[in-house]
């Protein structure tokens, strides 16, 4: 019997690709659904650090204690997980935090924008 290269190259991609979740899952490089949310935050976070240190201004020590809230905050949060009331409270507390650093202009602009969690809300329909 005479096999072809073909068949051969065709069997064996066939096998690799049946095979290849198994593989992924068993080296751990597939995140987790937590791990997925976690990221998404993280980049959340950023992305909401990053406007309102262009949309107030913010100086350097501001900056320095906004990350410090961050921090202090994700730690909080972490700990809550699950708990929704909870985890209210600390992005309410974060944001009172954030406020009370700001100077009376800056807390003026910063009163006119919406919390973190509704920023994106209602993006897709505006476009």
């Amino acid at each position: 019997m005479k096999s072809s290269p073909k068949l051969l190259c065709s069997l064996l991609t066939l096998g690799l690709v049946a095979f290849a979740p198994t593989l992924r899952a068993a080296v751990g490089d597939t995140p987790t659904k937590q791990d997925r949310a976690a990221l998404r935050l993280e980049k959340a976070v950023e992305a909401r650090d990053k406007e309102l240190t262009e949309k107030l201004s913010l100086t350097a020590e501001q900056q320095a204690k906004l990350a410090e809230i961050r921090k202090s905050g994700a730690e909080q949060l972490k700990a809550a997980v699950g708990d929704r009331a909870k985890m209210r409270e600390i992005a309410k507390a974060q944001r009172d935090q954030v406020r009370a650093m700001l100077t009376t202009e800056q807390q003026a602009k910063f009163d006119a924008m919406p919390p973190a969690a509704l920023a994106g809300k209602g993006k897709k329909a505006a476009n």
